[in-house]
C-alpha cells in the first residue's frame, strides 16, 4: 500500500514539472498536492475493516502529515477534503489544532493530533506532535500538560475570550474511551513564547488546582457540553410586591426572571444506580445542568437555575454542534 503511495506522489511532482508552470508546481505540489495524498489514506484510517490496515493507514498519514505542515503555506491551507480530520483554527491566527481518532478492534479509541502556534519571537509557525499519554496521567483534572503528554481527545468547539489585553483559549472535546463509557473534557491552552502548547491552566473560579474538567459517563448516556447563548432563571429574594387585586403572603417572593448569556454549559452527572459512585461507565445526566461564565479572566459557575433547555433550540438533545459521537465515530450495535 505504501508503494502505491509514493508512486502516487512521484507521477505528481513529474507531471507538475513537465507543465513548465514551476511558480504553479510548488504551490500546488506543497498543499493541493499532498492533501491528494492524505486524502485516500484517511479514508482508509477510517474505513478499513482490518485493525492493522486502519492503524497502519494512520502511521502514513501521520508521516505525510508532519511533512505537509512544515510548509510556510500550510497554516492557511484548510485542507477541505480531510472532512474526517477536525481542524480548528484560531480567530487571531495564533494556533491551529488538528485532532482525530482510531477505533481499534476492541472498542478502544486512540487519539492523535498535531497543532501549530506561532512563535512570539520569530512570528513563524511551530509544528508539534501531540501523544496521548491519557492512560498515564494520575489525577487528569489537575495536571497541567504538554504535547508530549498530552490528554487525548478530538476537539470540536474552541472558545475565545478576551480580559485585560489578553486572549483566553478553552477547547471542547470528545473522547470515545472504550465500549463502556465515553469522555468529554474542557481544556484551557495557553503557549509560551517559542509557541510550545500548554494544556491546562487555572481559569476556574475558586478552583485554584483545578485545569481542565473530564467527564466520563455511559456510552447509553446522551451528555451535553457545549458553548453558545443559554437561558438561565434569577431567583429573587425579595418580598413579592402586592397590588389592589392581590395581596401576597409573608412567604412569597417576586417571581424569578430568565436571562440569557453565552456560557459552556454541560449535564451534572450521577450514577444511574445506588452504589455505583465509583463506576464511571454507570453515569448519565441527572437532569440539572451547569453554567460556566467569563468573568474577570476566570470561568464562574452560574449560581442561578440553568434551565433544562436553550429556548432558542428547538428539539436540542444536547449533543455537540459537531457530533461526533454519532456522525464519525458511531457506537458498536451489540450482537
Amino acid at each position: 500500500m505504501n508503494n502505491i503511495f509514493e508512486k502516487i506522489k512521484i507521477a505528481f511532482i513529474v507531471l507538475l514539472a513537465v507543465s513548465g508552470m514551476e511558480g504553479f508546481a510548488q504551490k500546488s505540489y506543497n498543499m493541493q498536492g499532498f492533501e491528494m495524498i492524505l486524502e485516500p489514506l484517511m479514508q482508509q484510517m477510517f474505513s478499513a475493516k482490518k485493525d492493522n490496515e486502519r492503524f497502519a493507514a494512520n502511521e502514513k498519514f501521520i508521516s505525510e502529515m508532519e511533512e505537509a505542515l512544515d510548509y510556510d503555506k500550510s497554516f492557511a491551507y484548510k485542507f477541505p477534503k480531510l472532512d474526517k480530520i477536525n481542524i480548528l483554527t484560531s480567530k487571531d491566527k495564533q494556533f491551529k489544532i488538528f485532532t482525530w481518532a482510531i477505533a481499534d478492534d476492541n472498542g478502544t479509541y486512540e487519539n492523535y493530533g498535531f497543532i501549530q502556534s506561532k512563535n512570539k519571537v520569530t512570528g513563524e509557525y511551530q509544528t508539534f506532535r501531540l501523544f496521548d499519554k491519557s492512560e498515564q496521567i494520575m489525577d487528569e483534572e489537575n495536571q497541567k500538560l504538554d504535547d508530549s503528554s498530552w490528554y487525548g481527545c478530538v476537539y470540536y468547539d474552541l472558545v475565545e475570550q478576551s480580559f485585560d489585553k489578553r486572549t483566553y483559549y478553552v477547547l471542547l472535546g470528545w473522547d470515545g474511551n472504550d465500549l463502556y463509557s465515553r469522555k468529554k473534557i474542557i481544556e484551557p491552552i495557553s503557549f509560551k513564547s517559542d509557541g510550545r502548547p500548554v494544556f491546562g491552566q487555572n481559569v476556574f473560579y475558586k478552583d485554584k488546582d483545578r485545569m481542565r474538567y473530564v467527564f466520563e459517563y455511559s456510552t447509553d448516556a446522551n451528555f451535553t457540553l457545549k458553548y453558545g447563548l443559554q437561558y438561565y432563571d434569577i431567583v429573587s429574594n425579595q418580598k413579592a410586591k402586592g397590588s389592589k387585586f392581590h395581596k401576597p403572603k409573608p412567604f412569597e417572593k417576586e417571581p424569578a426572571k430568565t436571562e440569557k448569556d453565552k456560557m459552556i454549559f454541560f449535564d451534572l452527572l450521577e450514577p444511574a444506580t445506588m452504589g455505583m459512585d465509583d463506576l464511571k461507565l454507570y453515569y448519565v445526566p441527572s437532569g440539572e445542568v451547569v453554567g460556566l461564565k467569563f468573568e474577570g479572566g476566570k470561568w464562574k459557575k452560574i449560581k442561578h437555575n440553568i434551565l433544562p433547555r436553550n429556548k432558542s433550540e428547538k428539539n436540542d438533545d444536547y449533543e455537540p454542534n459537531y457530533n461526533i459521537q454519532r456522525t464519525l465515530f458511531p457506537k458498536k450495535t451489540k450482537k
